[in-house]
């Protein structure tokens, strides 16, 4: 985790799942849906995008929030994807997830390309820049990542 934000806990109520910030004391929770106690699948599969969103909170202390790249979209939907294979077929989740949320499907087919020119460009990336919002064209060179302008300009667009 690459902020000043504290972990406090998981949390459940009736909204989709992300992050709950508290400013007024430094707090942040994952925050889920009730429906997600009933499916495990879902449950994982929340659990582990919004986990990857914790590494690198969009929010800052003062409450200030910045624009969501896609990049972080993708590789928070990629570890979703990885984690909550465990309980059912992958392949189940990428057609779920090209049927109802193109464009989460989007951003980790993307992340997908990336990682197959460069299974470590997350964690290069990373090394130089914690924040994924923050990366840059920059980023990729120092981080000697032959990816096309194309791709990295895609990656690095505001999430949609």
């Amino acid at each position: 985790m690459c902020s000043d934000w504290n972990y406090i806990g998981v949390e459940f109520n009736n909204m989709g799942p992300h992050l709950r910030y508290y400013p007024e004391n430094g707090g942040v929770a994952i925050s889920l849906s009730e429906r997600d106690k009933e499916d495990e699948v879902q449950l994982h599969f929340q659990l582990a995008h919004e986990v990857c969103h914790l590494l690198y909170p969009t929010t800052n202390l003062t409450g200030e929030r910045g624009a969501t790249t896609v990049l972080n979209e993708g590789v928070s939907t990629y570890f979703s994807v990885w984690a909550a294979g465990r309980f059912c077929s992958q392949d189940f989740l990428i057609d779920n997830l090209k049927q109802h949320s193109h464009n989460y499907y989007g951003a980790m087919v993307v992340v997908r390309e990336l990682l197959e020119i460069n299974h470590e460009a997350i964690k290069l990336l990373r090394k130089l820049e914690p924040q994924l919002n923050r990366l840059s064209f920059e980023h990729f060179k120092q981080a000697k990542i032959v990816a096309s302008e194309a791709l990295i300009h895609e990656l690095l667009a505001v999430f949609e």
